[in-house]
């Protein structure tokens, strides 16, 4: 097996990655409401950017202004999160990472800071959306994601780069090779149900042979049926309020499934290649992305469909309103940034914090332990003598703790407070 080239391939998206970071910070450029809608909710959106290597938080504050907050991680796609979990797919890993409590950092207080605890490498899966504690046909699985390279829905596997969950019935071989560009996943009720896809052939990157223009459909895994037809390069189906909701990117177009006719019904124009969507009580927050000269969106005429609507193409975050279909805030991404893949939504912790990858001193100075009591197994029989030291009494001086989750304490280094 020669994987030489392959292995290039991998020191030059490492270069990108550092590439990336010698840039800056992109430039972020709310709408004056959407610091203050952040605050009400008491939350933080997190997006991915895979072009730009990043996962940037978004949050508000008291005074209504809008923060965010990026790290490099690598070519992020998927995400999925609760309170205390966050999930990052890219093209070959998987992330990851723990929310192990509020603390304070360099004198900025912190609802929340997410460390990268578990790495898993998949190979060449080019993952997409993601699914966290869900049920795939019956089988309850920790994370579930879009295997876009291989044509499936996947887990993890000990041994091998994936294991499938779900294969599109005409799919006739698992091979790297993106025949359906399967790319979305979506749940009801913890149950994985709808996927989006570009076209159902089963050649290898068919997907990208002849007119893609209504060959996308939307398929419910749980009984194989076809419930979308239509579409053009459809992502992130979401169940929200009775509806199947999903992004037709192809067309510009935000809209819902009408399941009596199996057709898309737009409710709104998205100023960009949308892909990546979380629905918030009315509203749809809606990744944006600016198109690539001569990739799928510019080839599918969505630039002149844009411009003959006198809409300007950006990337960012575009928040719908869901009953009448008007965009009521905004974020417009300026800078190193053009692309977004996916975005989710971080409940009840309004200011987020991580290190990312490239901070090495914190990930040795911000270390958790359980706080529960010692188990007597673990203990030093009583006749034991404790012995402590000079030492030990020093570097115990060093540290601080403050309790954070019920179950651990955090303790971080005084210099990197």
């Amino acid at each position: 097996m020669d994987v030489s080239g392959t292995f290039a391939t991998r020191l030059d998206g490492l270069q990108a990655v550092l590439a990336q970071e010698s840039l800056g910070a992109p430039k972020m450029y709310p709408s004056p409401g959407l610091g203050a809608w952040l605050w009400s909710l008491q939350a933080t959106i997190v997006f991915s950017t895979y072009q730009a290597g990043r996962i940037c938080f978004a949050s508000g504050t008291a005074a209504g202004e809008c923060v965010v907050f990026d790290r490099v991680v690598g070519p992020a796609m998927g995400l999925a999160c609760d309170a205390d979990t966050l999930w990052v797919a890219n093209r070959e890993q998987i992330w990851r990472f723990a929310n192990v409590g509020p603390a304070h950092i360099d004198g900025e207080a912190w609802d929340g800071v997410f460390m990268p605890r578990t790495g898993h490498f998949i190979g060449n899966c080019d993952a997409h959306d993601v699914l966290m504690n869900v049920s795939v046909l019956g089988e309850a699985v920790g994370m579930a994601f879009v295997n876009t390279r291989a044509s499936c829905v996947a887990t993890i596997d000990d041994q091998h780069s994936f294991r499938p969950l779900w294969v599109p019935p005409f799919i006739t071989t698992l091979a790297p090779d993106d025949r359906c560009h399967l790319n979305g996943l979506g749940a009801v009720d913890g149950e994985a149900a709808y996927v989006t896809l570009c076209m159902m052939t089963d050649e290898p990157m068919g997907w990208r042979d002849g007119d893609r223009q209504g060959q996308g459909v939307v398929m419910d895994i749980r009984d194989n049926r076809v419930v979308c037809r239509g579409l053009t390069m459809p992502h992130s189906p979401r169940w929200h309020n009775g509806r199947l909701w999903l992004l037709d990117s192809g067309t510009a177009s935000l809209g819902y499934v009408d399941m009596a006719t199996e057709r898309f019904v737009p409710v709104a124009t998205t100023p960009g290649f949308a892909r990546g969507m979380l629905m918030v009580g009315n509203r749809a927050v809606i990744g944006l992305s600016r198109l690539r000269t001569g990739g799928s969106g510019s080839q599918l005429g969505v630039g002149q469909l844009l411009a003959d609507r006198r809409l300007s193409q950006r990337c960012g975050l575009q928040i719908v309103d869901l009953d009448t279909g008007r965009t009521v805030d905004w974020l417009t991404i300026e800078g190193g940034v053009t692309e977004l893949y996916d975005v989710a939504l971080l409940s009840g912790l309004a200011r987020v914090f991580t290190p990312g990858f490239r901070e090495p001193g914190l990930h040795k100075d911000l270390m958790t332990v359980p706080s529960a009591p010692v188990p007597t197994a673990l203990r030093p029989a009583a006749d034991v003598p404790l012995v402590t030291s000079a030492a030990h009494r020093e570097a115990a001086a060093l540290v601080t703790a403050e309790r954070t989750h019920p179950t651990s304490l955090t303790f971080l280094s005084a210099k990197g407070q």
